[in-house]
């Protein structure tokens, strides 16, 4: 991003953005079509973390009394996929002693587990009759899960690593990132989050190490290396998780010397002139996602974190019952959505002419799902659904399908949701609901889970996916209730070589 662009060009850009339409896009300004691009101009990943499949139609369900796929905005992408997403191991870490060696790099570094759609379907009961997972397929699905760290990693790297690896290999070597292409291309590049905003997911798209576990080392890079342009997510340090402010600054996401940095405007990630911006009140987010923020926000790299600890609404204080009914419990007043920061973001990264690269998370889905909360479920994956629909809006609006690349899909299932009777019938899916209704559903975890995933894609290079397939599962459409997808599953690691490929290769446009 030209962090130099001054205020009045700014305004002028941004005036001139938010009048354009997809068909003025399109055209020469008369009647006659714009050639084609032959390489996508922006490029749009969203991950709804630890969506289980129920989780998408639990959510539509509540909100529509349909199927996630029946109803705007999924009903509107049309390329449907099934995904992998195994890690490269269950190893916590690299090899300990010496990292890799000419004797033991090849094994490190290869892929340990496959998918059996035979396997992943088995109705067969278990020999224990008090077991939680009551079918040998449930069992199955319960095994070689990934986390977020690694399956996020393949995502952004195009390479396979264990669990809590940060965007390195199975030796603990740092790879090279999909916003450090995109930055190579001449993009913006930008991370939003409803958790954490150095959680493990975004924290893959803007800095390497070689665990998870220290976030505040995670925010570091991400502010210092000039990976990212723009980040979005929870983890002030003034506010616990209903919004309150306290006494006692917790620095567990940014840590106190890069917080009195950031916040006194000294923080310079690298190659940028200009420190990163800061802000964090309700009207801030409001304006930029109504595209009227101050200019002096816009013109650098820009620090978005709503005053909240780890979630926008997930941790909120809630009696257990609240939990279990969707919009039961109070929210946090004066917070920021997922959809108005995806709004925000998209207008930030906007102003780029070359285009952008951003990755949009649900993460919260992720941690309702840990607990088995219905209600909060519902709640983030409608949030969730809501960000679709306006970056789907965004897209026709300033930009359009021919120059822009939508991905939606997620980085592992979580706690494996199914219909009340799936204890005694094998695999069946959740009855649909009453609208503002919560549907029965069972779980059969606590954790992750490696059942094959959705991918929904739309825009330049969707088909591209279609290159990658590697097997498939002729029972996943119909179990899944997944239509318009064929069964055909590609790896995780797949999606940062289509992200990839419609940067750099050129198509013929017609």
């Amino acid at each position: 991003m030209n962090y130099k662009l001054s205020a009045m060009a700014l305004a002028t850009s941004l005036i001139l953005t938010g009048c354009m339409s997809s068909s003025d896009s399109n055209t020469d300004g008369g009647s006659n079509p714009l050639p084609k691009p032959t390489t996508a101009k922006n490029v749009i990943l969203m991950i709804s973390d630890g969506a289980s499949d129920g989780a998408w139609d639990i959510a539509s369900f509540y909100t529509h009394g349909q199927m996630a796929n029946e109803v705007a905005p999924l009903k509107d992408m049309p390329h449907r996929y099934a995904m992998t997403t195994y890690p490269l191991n269950q190893s916590l870490s690299p090899p300990i002693f010496g990292g890799c060696n000419d004797s033991n790099t090849e094994d490190v570094l290869t892929p340990k587990f496959t998918y059996d759609p035979e396997k992943a379907w088995s109705d067969k009961r278990v020999d224990d009759p008090e077991a939680r997972r009551m079918f040998e397929g449930y069992e199955y699905l319960d095994t070689n899960w990934t986390d977020s760290a690694a399956a996020g990693t393949a995502m952004a790297t195009g390479t396979k690593t264990f669990i809590n690896g940060i965007s390195v290999d199975g030796c603990g070597d740092p790879l090279k990132l999909i916003t450090e292409y995109a930055k190579d291309a001449g993009k913006s590049t930008g991370v939003v989050t409803s958790v954490n905003l150095a959680h493990a997911t975004p924290a893959v798209f803007g800095t390497k190490d070689t665990t998870r576990l220290f976030m505040n080392r995670l925010t570091s890079g991400m502010l210092s290396l000039g990976h990212l342009d723009l980040i979005m997510g929870a983890g002030h340090p003034d506010y616990d998780d209903d919004g309150v402010r306290t006494d006692s600054p917790n620095f567990a996401t940014i840590s106190e010397d890069d917080w009195a940095s950031v916040t006194s405007g000294l923080l310079f990630p690298a190659g940028s002139e200009l420190p990163w911006g800061f802000m964090d009140t309700l009207s801030q987010f409001e304006a930029l996602a109504g595209d009227y923020a101050a200019p002096a926000l816009m013109e650098g790299p820009l620090l978005a974190i709503p005053q909240v600890k780890q979630t926008l609404q997930q941790r909120r204080t809630c009696t257990a019952e609240e939990r279990m009914e969707a919009f039961a419990c109070k929210e946090i007043p004066d917070m920021p959505t997922l959809e108005m920061m995806t709004k925000g973001a998209l207008n930030y990264l906007g102003q780029n002419e070359n285009g952008f690269f951003v990755m949009i998370e649900g993460g919260a889905v992720d941690w309702a799902a840990h607990d088995n909360d219905t209600g909060l479920i519902i709640e983030e994956q409608t949030d969730f659904h809501d960000s679709i629909s306006a970056v789907m809006e965004w897209v026709e609006t300033n930009s359009n399908w021919d120059e822009t690349l939508l991905v939606i899909t997620t980085d592992h299932g979580n706690s494996y949701v199914l219909g009340e009777t799936s204890d005694l019938e094998a695999y069946a899916p959740v009855n649909e609901s009453n609208v503002g209704t919560t549907p029965e559903v069972k779980y059969y975890s606590g954790d992750h889970t490696a059942e094959l995933v959705r991918v929904y894609a739309k825009g330049f290079g969707a088909t591209r996916f279609e290159e990658h397939f590697d097997g498939n599962d002729p029972y996943y459409a119909d179990k899944y209730r997944n239509e318009g997808a064929t069964g055909e599953y590609f790896d995780n690691t797949n999606i940062f070589d289509v992200m990839k490929s419609v940067m750099f290769e050129a198509v013929n446009p017609m």
